[in-house]
């Protein structure tokens, strides 16, 4: 058996170039956009919100009561709080008090 082109073995060529270091995927993508939600309305009695002053409604309110309180009228009222039923108030709930 002969041996093929002179008998040196051939060594491997090195690399080009190292092997590239893991990235930070967190360093490339821009950071995440934080929307701020908006605060609650205040819970106090009366309170006050960004939207104006809120109520919650006690045991044995009825809107002409609470309208008298705040010095505002009943149609005033109703306005500022399209989607309370003045039969169907519940005990907790909070109205939006519009300026007098």
């Amino acid at each position: 058996m002969a041996a093929c082109g002179g008998g040196a073995t051939p060594t491997p060529a090195p690399l080009s170039s190292p092997t590239p270091a893991p990235t930070d995927i967190f360093a490339q993508s821009p950071a995440p956009s934080v929307v701020a939600s908006p605060a609650p309305a205040a819970s106090a009695e009366p309170g006050t919100s960004a939207g104006g002053t809120t109520y919650k409604v006690k045991p044995g309110d009825i809107m002409i009561s609470i309208a008298k309180k705040f010095g505002i009228t009943v149609a005033a009222l109703k306005k500022a709080n399209p989607t309370v039923d003045p039969t169907k108030m519940q005990v907790g709930s909070e109205l939006v008090i519009p300026p007098k």
